[in-house]
Order: C-alpha cells, then structure tokens, then sequence
C-alpha cells in the first residue's frame, strides 16, 4: 500500500454498523485515517500526493481472522497426501499408493482420513501401510488430530510400552493406529526428521493460502505435542505477509514465571488439551460414548487447571484452553471461576480468556462462559462435517445431544464473545465456508450472516487484544480483503474471489494496482 492512498470501493462493510455502507476510505501509513459515503467528501480531497485505487464494483470487508490454526501443519498437508473423504479403508491406501509412486520423499505424511462409516470397521494397519509406500516413513494423521496411523519401521522404532494410546488387536500386537500420547510421540519423531527446507516452504505456503483467502491473520496453536517449541519460535520471530499470533500450549511455565515466554512472543494456553477429540474418544463426556469406549479423559487435575487461569489472570494474560466434552468445559469453567473468586471477576473478563471448540457445552455452561467474559473460540465447520441427527454426534451421542452440539446461537443470545476459525488441518481454511456452515447449522442453532461475518473478522481480534485493529474506522489499522461481490447480499459465498488481502496497509495477496493514479 501506498504511504497515503485513497480507497474507492461499490462498498465498505463495517460488520458492527447497519446495512448502509461507505464508499471511500483514506489509508496513510498502516492506518485508517477516515471512511466516508463519496470521495469527494475526503478531507482536503484526499491531500496533496494521495493516490486514488478506484476497485470499481468490488466490495471491502475487514479481513479475517483464523482464531485456531496448526499453520506448519497446513502448509505440509498442501503437500502431502489428502485422505479426506475417503470412505474406506482400501480408498486410503489406494491414495497413499499412489501418492508415494508420484513423491520420491523419503518421509510421506498424509491428513484427513475418518474411519467412521468405513467397511472395514478399522483404519489401515501399519503393515498395509509399508506395502502401500514400501521403503518410505509414513505418517498419517486423522481428521482430528487426536491420533494417527504410522508404517511398520516407524512402529518398530517408537518405545511403545512406555506409551499410552498404543492401539492393539486381538493378540495384543499395535496396530500401527496412535491415540494422544502416542501419536505427539510419532509426531515429535517424525518433525524431527523432516529438512528445514521442506518446513520452511510449508510455512510459507500456509502464509499464501490464507490471504489468498482472505484472511489477514493467523491463530497459531503451538503444542509441544503436535508442532513443538521450535516451529513456535519460528512464526513468532519471522516475517511474514499476514499476521501471525502465536499461543503456546504448557501449563508450567505459565504458572510459574510467562515472562520469558512472553519475551519470545508466545500467549499463554492456546490448545491447551484439557481433553481430546470425538472421534478418537478421548473427549471428557459425562453420558460415554455409545460405542462402550468409555467416557474420555480429562488430562489434568481441576487444582492445577485453576491454578493456571488465575495465575494468567494475575498476570494480565488471556489463557486458553481446548476443551470439547462437557466435563472438560466444565473443568474450564469451574477454574475461572476460582480465579475470579481470588482476583475478582473484573479481572478475569478483562483477561479474555478463551475456549477453544466448545462443542458439547451445557445452556449453562454458556451462560457461565459469557458471565466470564471468556471468548469462545468455534469451529462452525465441525456441525457442518460432524452434526446432524446421522453424522458422528449423534452416532456416539444420540440426536438431541447432536442437534445441541456447536450451539452457535446460545453464545451470541447469552453474549458470549465470538471468535472463529478453522482448527486447520481438522478441517480446511475456509472463511466463508465458516459463514455458510454457522447459518445453516444442522440443529438449527445457527447465526445470521453478519453476525457469523463478525465472529470471524473481529472475534480474533477481540479474543487477542487487539483493539485498534479490525472495523473499518478511522483510527484502526488498514487490515482489510476485497471481494468480487457483496458478502451480504451473495446467495452462494462460496463463489465470492478475494482480489486483494491488504494487512497493516501492505499487499499480502492480489495484483490490484493499489498504487493507483494519482490524485491531483
């Protein structure tokens, strides 16, 4: 962006006003230094050396704000092998079959496979694995996350019976399938092995996708587990063309001494697992699953998990935690609470603690959340891929738990703050995606677009503090995305093409002249 350039547009959307918007806004710098209905009502007509970047019929949103992404995961999925949809266990690895004949990498990873509804009852073993990318490491993480599936030699090379999450058959032999523990161990073991160069690419490749999209700023869920310390570093010391907030998932240094951490640019929490996934039943729910795999787990004691939240509280810092089942939430929500009664519920609201996923909550559990001021932190896509009175909810759950599942409409009645993203790569970086899924929420609990429009834009920038950066205001900095159409208006979103992604008043994706011609 120009040092001082004056925007034209058919329309500015500031997602917290009415339907009426402006048409002209003025940028010096990285900032938003007036936004009017003409031009011509620009003050001193724009100034002397102001550029005008006429977008013709184009409209301008605030950009969006991905609150939850693993983002070097991301990059490397893009290129690895895709096992969404497969829907079986032979279609796996016919994929991965013919992926590794395509890649001579040595190390082959792979994401998205769900053997829920697949024929054979069970995911690939490691030894179909090996036979499908023979002499290669593979890594195959499911759709959540949670777990994942590796090849033989890999098997062999991990301290299983130090482990806990080691998949077994009939005679007691692994598997090759790797719940929590073990799969952060496979993970960690791979991670290791994989060339800078190849990390570094995937970074930069997840950076391009999102703007390309529209998004102008990066959650980044470090976990110790799934991406560790040094891919943390990473984000938050390099230079990218989007915004990039690293949170950073341990308990310990947090509660003892976050100076050091903040030092590096990490936030306290993040995906913090308190508990796991659905889909590979390790969430803490209190009904169990219908399957006879139990009830879950809660990862930590409710004294330790309150005793981060106030000592972020002290601190100033907004914590945040994953929490899914309702006995995780719960746990979440109880130590807030005993932080609010040692420092005052003051404190804690204006910390901004979040919660990310929220799926299985109680109305109560909403309504304590909000009284809290805590943000929560949604993935609407989940109802989308997992809800429903026939999907994996109600499956484990029954149909009125899976009608209520992802309630988006409880958090915005009581007034919980909003924040969404995509928990890519659980499912894909999808803005608008998010939208469409959070107006048609399959138990009908679902928002109106621009208030899902907001969640998506400003619920970051709420949720990471940032008060100067979000509306398109005067005074705010110029992160803004440029749009084929009008977002309120367009029936399919889904069609909708970013032309432009401008973040602190610089290009991160388009090739708009946004030099323009200059003005007088």
């Amino acid at each position: 962006m120009s040092r001082q350039a004056l925007v034209v547009a058919r329309g500015i959307l500031d997602v917290d006003s009415g339907d009426a918007s402006p048409r002209a806004m003025l940028i010096r710098g990285d900032r938003i230094v007036w936004v009017g209905e003409a031009p011509s009502q620009a003050p001193g007509g724009a100034g002397p050396g102001a550029e005008t970047i006429d977008l013709g019929n184009a409209w301008v949103t605030p950009a969006f704000v991905d609150a939850h992404v693993h983002a070097t995961a991301t990059g490397l999925a893009a290129a690895g092998v895709d096992l969404s949809g497969c829907e079986s266990a032979a279609e796996c690895l016919d994929r991965l079959r013919r992926h590794a004949e395509a890649d001579a990498q040595d190390i082959v990873m792979g994401r998205g496979w769900d053997s829920f509804g697949w024929p054979e009852g069970a995911p690939p073993s490691a030894e179909q694995i090996s036979a499908a990318a023979p002499g290669r490491t593979v890594l195959l993480v499911r759709v959540d996350a949670h777990s994942c599936l590796v090849d033989a030699h890999t098997l062999e090379r991990l301290a299983l019976e130090r482990l806990e999450g080691v998949e077994r058959d009939a005679s007691g032999q692994p598997t090759g399938w790797l719940r929590e523990q073990a799969s952060e161990a496979a993970l960690a073991l791979i991670r290791a092995a994989l060339p800078e160069d190849r990390v570094a690419q995937a970074r930069a490749a997840a950076c391009a996708q999102a703007a390309s999209l529209g998004i102008g700023c990066l959650h980044e869920m470090g976990h110790p587990g799934l991406s560790g310390m040094a891919d943390a570093l990473a984000w938050a010391a390099g230079e990218w063309p989007i915004e990039i907030l690293v949170w950073w998932a341990e308990l310990a240094p947090f509660i003892a001494d976050s100076a050091a951490l903040r030092a590096e640019g990490l936030r306290p929490g993040g995906d913090l697992f308190l508990d796991g996934s659905i889909g590979s039943r390790s969430a803490a729910v209190s009904a169990g699953y219908r399957d006879g795999a139990g009830h879950g787990e809660l990862f930590y004691d409710d004294d330790t998990v309150a005793a981060f939240f106030t000592a972020c509280t002290d601190a100033g810092r907004g914590a945040g935690v994953h929490a899914i089942g309702d006995r995780a939430i719960e746990q979440a929500l109880t130590a807030m609470e005993r932080a609010a009664d040692e420092l005052g519920l003051d404190a804690v609201r204006s910390s901004r603690h979040r919660i990310e996923h929220v799926e299985l909550p109680s109305r109560d559990h909403v309504r304590r959340l909000a009284r809290l001021g805590a943000v929560a932190s949604l993935q609407p896509a989940f109802d989308a891929f997992w809800g429903g009175d026939r999907g994996l909810y109600a499956d484990q759950f029954g149909r009125q738990a899976a009608l209520e599942s992802n309630p988006l409409s409880w958090f915005a009645d009581e007034g919980a703050p909003l924040a969404f993203g995509s928990d890519s790569t659980v499912t894909p970086l999808d803005p608008w995606g998010a939208v469409v899924a959070a107006e048609g929420h399959l138990g009908g609990l679902g928002l109106d677009r621009r208030t899902a429009l907001r969640a998506h834009t400003l619920g970051g920038r709420w949720a990471a503090g940032q008060d100067d950066v979000g509306p398109l205001r005067e005074g705010m900095r110029a992160d803004f995305a440029v749009w084929d159409g009008n977002p309120l208006a367009r029936e399919d979103l889904r069609r909708l093409t970013c032309l432009a992604t401008v973040v602190a008043g610089a290009t991160a994706h388009g090739d708009l002249a946004l030099e323009g011609t200059a003005d007088g």
